[in-house]
């Protein structure tokens, strides 16, 4: 029997250490799953702003040499605009040093000053700026700042010298002087950002599908956690039966075997007391039969705790249980200062299990308060929604840090003379009619035991 308990303990401490492995590596796939993720997001939010940018660049490039090409036309910007080769172009602009509009994809915009930090940053660092703008339209587009160094020939095609370039080809007296050939003038390229988009949206589809599959996983996890507590729990508690039956089968045999004759023992002490006038033999019989009278207590308590629990449910008043107890333990009590608070309820619960559960629990505080000055053990019985709570309270000198966790098993005890049996059959009584049973520290030094008993 001790191989085998000792076997399934073994394989639960190897289940345990299985599977807290086995969250921990979920936890670390989790955790590079989540690095994993948010990097790659970042990665196509950068290769989204390079895409844009890179797609602006070349347009831009593209602009200046056909600008030193065929020099400054109004129809150009228009034009490229309304290509479907440039699809993606959402505006054009020329500015030059002073922010004048040169070329516009709206010809309408051509001569109007709108100069900004961008325009004047690139004109005077002759570095490319880029940034995001918000048309009228409420659509967000990519722009980029570029600045182009042109050089215009001197003479078109023609033979005419280019100092003066058309700007409106409706009037050939609207033209505009241009003061030097090679001057920096910023283009601004604005495109929509479509493609960038769509990265986007793929990243971020990438990113909440990860998410949910982590969540998933981790709610199977949790739901795995939650059947296999309950079924370790299952176990254990069938481990604890088993335990207990073996423990009950021998606990019944040697109670059955005591009984017969320490009957007999205790009859013929009795009979020698009752007829001896010696002193001594007076003492040694009276002796015998206290220790029969005890032993005759152990096996009732062996007998009790090897017998299947078998309720008997009757209606019980709290008030008149609780004179009982008084009662019962009237010549226990000695100094102590018993406290009793009941409120008046009608129970259905086995009387004599519950009576027995009571009274174990009372005697067990009236000793624990026995040997200190002023003891004082409070009991209670009160409603509490669906149940009855009992409690028994002392001032006592409280519960051993080595007996606290062993409490309910059976023959373990602080007492000299104690069997370790009263609350072993507390425990098997309890669980029979349903109730729980906690301890706690009293405040100030002592124990507080609260039972939880289903109210029928």
């Amino acid at each position: 029997m001790y191989s085998y308990l000792k076997g399934k303990r073994s394989e639960n401490n190897f289940s345990v250490g299985y599977l807290v492995s086995a969250l921990i590596i979920l936890l670390l796939f989790s955790v590079l799953a989540l690095i994993s993720a948010v990097g790659i997001y970042r990665i196509s939010i950068e290769g989204s702003k390079n895409l844009l940018e890179n797609r602006a660049v070349d347009i831009a490039v593209s602009l200046g040499f056909t600008l030193e090409r065929i020099g400054l036309k109004n129809e150009l910007f228009p034009e490229l605009v309304a290509t479907d080769k440039w699809n993606d172009l959402a505006f054009l602009v020329l500015y030059d040093r002073d922010g004048t509009v040169l070329l516009h994809s709206n010809p309408l915009m051509v001569g109007r000053s709108q100069i900004d930090a961008y325009i004047e940053s690139v004109i005077l660092k002759k570095q490319p700026e880029i940034h995001f703008s918000t048309l009228a339209t409420g659509e967000e587009v990519f722009v980029l700042d570029f600045p182009l160094h042109l050089h215009f020939p001197e003479h078109n095609n023609n033979g005419i010298k280019n100092d003066i370039i058309d700007l409106e080809q409706s009037s050939a007296t609207e033209k505009i002087e241009f003061i030097d050939k090679d001057k920096t003038y910023c283009l601004r390229v604005s495109i929509h950002p479509y493609p960038a988009r769509t990265i986007l949206r793929k990243a971020d589809f990438q990113l909440v599908l990860i998410g949910l599959s982590l969540t998933t996983l981790w709610v199977l996890t949790f739901f795995f956690l939650w059947s296999w507590r309950r079924n370790y729990r299952l176990e254990a508690r069938l481990h604890k039966q088993e335990r207990m039956a073996a423990l009950g089968e021998m606990a019944a045999v040697l109670a059955h075997e005591i009984r017969n004759p320490l009957s007999s023992i205790k009859g013929f002490a009795q009979f020698y007391l009752e007829n001896t006038t010696d002193p001594d033999e007076n003492a040694d019989f009276s002796v015998i039969v206290e220790e029969s009278k005890r032993l005759e207590g152990l096996t009732s308590d062996l007998l009790t705790y090897a017998r299947p629990a078998k309720l008997n449910q009757d209606k019980i008043d709290t008030e008149r249980f609780c004179q009982e107890i008084k009662r019962s333990i009237a010549h226990l009590i000695g100094d102590v200062k018993f406290h009793i608070s009941c409120e008046k309820l009608e129970l259905l619960l086995d009387r004599e299990k519950l009576m027995q559960v009571v009274f174990n629990l009372v005697q067990n505080a009236i000793e624990a308060v026995s040997e200190i000055k002023e003891g004082e053990i409070w009991f209670s019985i009160k409603s509490s929604g669906p149940v009855v709570i009992l409690t028994v309270a002392d001032n006592g000198p409280g519960l051993p840090l080595d007996v606290k966790n062993r409490l309910f098993e059976p023959f373990v005890t602080t007492k000299a003379k104690g069997t370790g049996l009263g609350l072993a059959i507390v425990d098997r009584l309890l669980e029979a009619m349903g109730g729980e049973i906690s301890f706690m520290d009293r405040e100030g030094g002592g124990v507080i035991v609260q039972i939880t008993l289903p109210c029928h």
